[in-house]
Order: structure tokens, then sequence, then C-alpha cells
């Protein structure tokens, strides 16, 4: 039977308007889970493979690290200083590398359903070593190539994925500036405004998955890069940033501020499936989004002159 992650549920708790988010873990569920270390785990076949087959080995790697990233939107008004709060908070127990390799595991295993997988995690403690946010992407990488350089196991490995965290400078659709990971962001005020002065709302969705309009609204995101490696010669064969988020809000709530909208337990539930499904989604999306893709040269013959 197939070894499957269970990702402890992740408790978001709310404070002030103003507050940081606090991440606390609950128990495990009952079902069979990595050890909460950077050890390789490999997972058993999930169906019978014919004699003339050999089924593949994928290595997959998550090096989100630990470290989750609120950032909340506030009011500025003829200020230099940008319109954010922004907190870091640290993850015990490689919960967002689990998440994320739970993610990778249903993908592979729909592509290549005989397929063996080996998990790894990668946390990294970029506070302590000062190493800024925009060069973490940079660091990570180089990390994980390191790893995997010294790891004798990769000789029976066909592939390796790997995802590392992607800082983006700008704001992308709505979102804040500067994000970068796996973490959340509030927007409780809405600032854009269209050429007649009103707000313009955004497309969110609300708890039931229905489309919203609201200036307002609580986004998990997923910056990252996902590198496919071959697993002999690392080089890399796909190479593509994600820049996926959420935005959802609770219509039915009563509560003035968006966050306060939704109870600790449902902004967990949403963060944790979330980051699972893009995950997912980052493997099986067949769709090249502005990832080049650089083939065997080849020589072509010369153009055949036009007759006059």
């Amino acid at each position: 039977m197939q070894t499957r992650l269970n990702l402890p549920a992740m408790r978001i708790v709310a404070g002030t308007a103003v507050a940081a988010v606090g991440l606390a873990l609950q128990s495990l569920a009952h079902a069979q889970t990595l050890a909460p270390t950077p050890a390789a785990t490999t997972s058993s076949t999930v169906a019978p493979v014919a004699a003339t087959s050999v089924p593949k080995t994928f290595a997959l790697v998550a090096a989100v690290g630990d470290q989750f990233q609120y950032v909340r939107q506030k009011e500025s008004v003829g200020s230099h200083l940008e319109p954010y709060i922004r907190r870091n908070m640290q993850v015990p127990d490689n919960t967002l590398n689990y998440a994320v390799l739970r993610g990778l595991d249903r993908a592979v295993a729909a592509d290549y359903p005989d397929s063996e997988r080996v998990f790894l995690a990668m946390r990294s403690d970029f506070t302590a070593e000062g190493v800024l946010p925009q060069d973490r992407e940079a660091a990570t990488i180089r990390r994980v190539m390191n790893m995997l350089e010294k790891n004798p196991a990769r000789k029976d490995w066909d592939q390796i994925i790997v995802v590392t965290p992607k800082w983006l400078m700008s704001e992308r659709q709505g979102m804040g500036a500067k994000l970068s990971g796996i973490g959340m962001y509030v927007q409780p005020l809405g600032t854009e405004l269209d050429p007649t002065g009103d707000f313009i709302d955004d497309i969110v969705e609300d708890t039931a998955r229905e489309q919203v309009r609201s200036r307002r609204f609580v986004a998990p995101f997923f910056y990252v890069q996902v590198t496919t490696l071959d697993a002999k010669t690392l080089k890399t064969l796909r190479s593509e940033s994600r820049y996926d988020f959420r935005k959802v809000v609770n219509k039915e709530s009563t509560a003035l501020d968006v966050e306060y909208g939704f109870t600790p337990e449902q902004l967990a539930s949403t963060l944790t499936r979330f980051v699972e499904t893009s995950a997912l989604r980052a493997v099986n999306d067949k769709a090249d989004t502005g990832t080049v893709h650089v083939g065997p040269v080849k020589t072509l013959p010369a153009p055949v002159p036009e007759k006059k």
C-alpha cells in the first residue's frame, strides 16, 4: 500500500487589525506520514508492473523551508514607506514542505501510477544566516544542488523535481509586492481607483467557491520555482516560475475586517488545501507559461531559390 503524506492541521491565530499571524501545529491525523526529518522516504508502487516494464523513480524535493510570510495592507497617506505590514513566522516540523510533497506525489502518481517516489524535505533558517528575501531563491537552489551532487542514491533515480521559493518584487494582479514562497496576503482596504474615482472591485471566491466581486480579500499564495532535473546528470529538463494565489472572502460574515470573516480553522484549511493543489498543478499543467525549452541543434537545408 502506498505511503501517503498527512499534513498536520495548521492553526492561524489572528490578532488585532495590525497584528502578525501566528502559526501553531495541531496533532497528526490517524494516517501514515513521512518522518519529520530531512531524510528520504520511498513510497511503494501503486499498481502491479508488467514484467517487461521498468517503473520510473522520481525524487521529489520540497525546499520551501519553514518560513511563512504574512503580508497585510495598511493605510498610507503621504508616506514613502510601503503600505504593508510584514511578518515572517517559522513553522516547525517541515509542515510547509510536507504540503508541497503531498501535491507533488499526487501529480506524479497521476502521470506515472506505477512509479516509485522518493521524498526529500529541506528546511532552511535564512533568518539566522542573514540571507535577504530576494536572495533566498538562489541560495536555496545552491543548497539543493549541493545536496543532490553528494547523494549516491540518485544513480537509481530517473528524474528529480525540485520546488524552491520564488521572489517577486512587483505587485501582481492585485497582490502585494515583495512576496516569496508560501504565505498569506490580506487586503482589508482596497486602494485601486477607476477613472471615475470609484474603487475597482476584484473577482474573488466566497467560501462556497463561487465568484463574487470585492476589493477586500484574504489570499494564500504559492510563489515558487519548479525545476525538473535529470537524476544522473543533474541537467535541467524543465524550469517554470509559478505565482499562484487564491483570493477568498466570506460574504456571509458581518465582521468589518475581512480577515476576521474566517475562523482560524477555515484559514488553515484553505491554506493547506491551496498549497497542495498548487504543487500538483505545478507539475500537471501541460501548457508552457513562459518557459523556454532548449533542444538539440539541427542543421536545416538551404532554401531553394525562387524561379524568375
